[in-house]
C-alpha cells in the first residue's frame, strides 16, 4: 500500500506531543502534592518551610519520624506519687533549628501536643520517660529495639 501524505499529520503529532507533555506536568505536580500531603502536620510544624526539601532528600528520616509518632511515643496519665523522678519537659530545649518561630505550649492539650518540638532522646536503646510539667502526663518513648 503506497504511503499517502496526510496534510493533518503534522498538526496531529504536534497536538499529541503537547497533550503528552501536559499530562506529564500534571502527574509530576500531583506526585509533589501527594508527597506534602502525606507528611504528618506535627513534622511540618517542627521543620517549617524546610520540610519538603529535607524529606524529599531524606525519605528514611521521614519514615523514622512517622514511626516515632505513630508507634513509639505514648502519652500516658500517671499522677505524681511522692518525689517525681522523671525529667521535666520544661528542662528540655526546643528543637527550633529549622523553625525559629517554634514555641513551647502555654497549656498542655493531649490532642495538639507535639513531642517533636522538643529535643527529647528519641533514638536510644532504652525507654525514655519525661514528665509534662504541672500535669499527670508522662511522655514515654519506646526504644528503637522494642518496635
Amino acid at each position: 500500500m503506497p504511503y499517502i501524505y496526510n496534510k493533518y499529520y503534522p498538526f496531529f503529532m504536534k497536538n499529541t506531543f503537547y497533550s503528552f507533555l501536559t499530562v506529564l506536568v500534571v502527574c509530576f505536580a500531583n506526585i509533589n502534592n501527594s508527597f506534602s500531603q502525606q507528611i504528618n502536620p506535627k513534622i511540618t510544624e517542627v521543620y517549617g518551610e524546610k520540610t519538603q526539601e529535607i524529606f524529599q532528600n531524606d525519605p528514611e528520616r521521614l519514615s523514622l519520624l512517622t514511626d516515632l509518632l505513630d508507634n513509639r511515643i505514648k502519652l500516658i496519665e500517671s499522677p505524681i506519687v511522692g518525689e517525681d523522678k522523671y525529667i521535666k519537659l520544661s528542662s528540655v530545649p526546643l528543637l527550633n533549628k529549622y523553625n525559629p518561630n517554634l514555641t513551647r505550649d502555654a497549656v498542655f492539650d493531649i490532642n495538639t501536643f507535639n513531642p517533636l518540638k522538643y529535643s527529647l532522646n528519641f533514638f536510644t536503646t532504652e525507654i525514655q520517660i519525661y514528665r509534662i510539667d504541672n500535669t499527670d502526663y508522662l511522655i514515654v518513648i519506646d526504644s528503637q529495639k522494642q518496635k
